[in-house]
């Protein structure tokens, strides 16, 4: 039987012919100098894996040519971009606009311009800023007082009868409000114009799902996803993209509620033991303390978390089996517009350890496996690769 990796496997090539004789790779990271048949990359064609094209998109393209009638699954390739965060700019480029307007034409997905924060469905008002970590908010994010009364000097009602109003329950008048008092509040507090109005862009809402579903925000869609995968059920995800709305997606609401609390219970796990600091980003070990699946999302919103200033990324380990470290890196889109490329520190880094290392990802985010013993020297060459990229900035 032929295996097929899909999201990965190109970065991989000499190790899985090594392992496998018939195969196929459906892949959108940077592939190795190895000619491989039956290898679907949009790198080799010329385009950015990073933003353009994601893994999803990449599927979804070969799904259209095993049959046009397959243009459905479009609106799942724009989950999967979301997720991936290829919407960083404020919209979808590359591939990735092409399969966007294929949604569209099709009325699975409406795009719209409006707030970016996520928790637009699911999230109360208060939450949806207080959480708000790609911008970071003075003194709104990790700041839920503050929140509260932000919002009712601005006359916005917090409730609808005994419940809490989420973002997507404003009228068009309240959401102009805000987000214009959002943007005086940025540009007030120190940002740019042009950064400040990084708030605002590309949203997408999936047609076909119900009102209040989380599975109508592409961003919330592509989290309870990964809810599936970060706690080692992927089959229910499976079976959410497949149409389920009923056993499995209760499941699934289910593994979203834990994932959130063991996200919280992590996030406490690092006020408690704190951060090293370092002269060119900030790192916590949490060893056995939080699973390895979710140290790198914990590590991206520690930014939110008001625990230390965003000024320096933040790099976690957490301990995998037989003796390896999982090592995730997070920045925000400021520390990118200042040189840092996390992606490109750890493959560097990565090269100069042992064959068993491996690291990539995205300039924003990206993670890799290192040994037990090589803590020390991976920290000493990372200190080395982004201090680079801060002096070159």
């Amino acid at each position: 039987n032929k295996i097929i990796f899909v999201d990965l496997g190109s970065g991989q090539l000499e190790l899985i012919k090594q392992n496998f004789s018939d195969f196929a790779i459906i892949d959108h990271h940077q592939p190795m100098p190895l000619e491989h048949e039956l290898q679907f990359n949009p790198i080799l064609f010329g385009f950015d894996g990073g933003f353009e094209i994601s893994g999803a998109g990449s599927a979804f393209f070969v799904a259209k040519e095993i049959s046009k009638k397959n243009f459905d699954l479009s609106s799942l390739a724009v989950v999967g971009a979301v997720g991936d965060i290829q919407d960083g700019s404020g919209k979808l480029i590359g591939l990735n606009s092409e399969i966007l307007r294929e949604a569209e034409e099709n009325n699975l997905i409406k795009k719209e311009i409006d707030l970016r924060l996520y928790g637009r469905i699911s999230r109360p008002l208060a939450q949806f800023l207080s959480f708000s970590s790609s911008p970071l908010i003075p003194f709104l994010t990790a700041n839920e007082e503050n929140c509260y009364k932000f919002l009712r000097n601005l006359g916005i009602e917090l409730k609808i009868g005994e419940k809490w109003k989420s973002y997507s329950q404003l009228n068009a008048e309240e959401k102009q409000i805000l987000s214009s008092a959002l943007l005086t509040h940025l540009v007030e507090h120190g940002y740019s114009e042009q950064k400040a109005h990084f708030l605002i862009g590309e949203v997408y809402t999936l047609l076909k799902e119900k009102q209040d579903s989380p599975l109508r925000d592409a961003k919330e869609f592509a989290t309870l996803l990964n809810s599936c995968g970060r706690n080692s059920k992927p089959e229910i995800g499976i079976q959410i993209c497949l149409g389920d709305r009923e056993i499995y997606y209760s499941q699934a609401l289910s593994l979203l509620a834990e994932h959130r609390l063991l996200l919280r219970n992590s996030i406490e796990w690092v006020k408690q033991n704190g951060l090293q600091e370092f002269s060119n980003f900030y790192l916590f070990d949490a060893g056995n303390n939080i699973p390895e699946t979710i140290v790198g999302i914990v590590a991206g919103m520690i930014f939110g978390a008001g625990i230390i200033e965003a000024d320096k990324p933040i790099i976690a380990f957490a301990n995998e089996e037989k003796d390896r470290i999982k090592v995730s890196g997070r920045a925000t889109s400021e520390l990118v517009d200042k040189g840092i490329n996390l992606s490109k520190a750890f493959r560097e880094v990565c090269s100069e350890l042992d064959e068993k290392s491996l690291g990539g990802g995205h300039k924003i985010a990206a993670g890799c496996l290192i040994q037990g013993n090589e803590k020390q020297l991976f920290l000493q060459k990372l200190e080395e690769k982004l201090s680079q990229q801060f002096q070159v900035f």
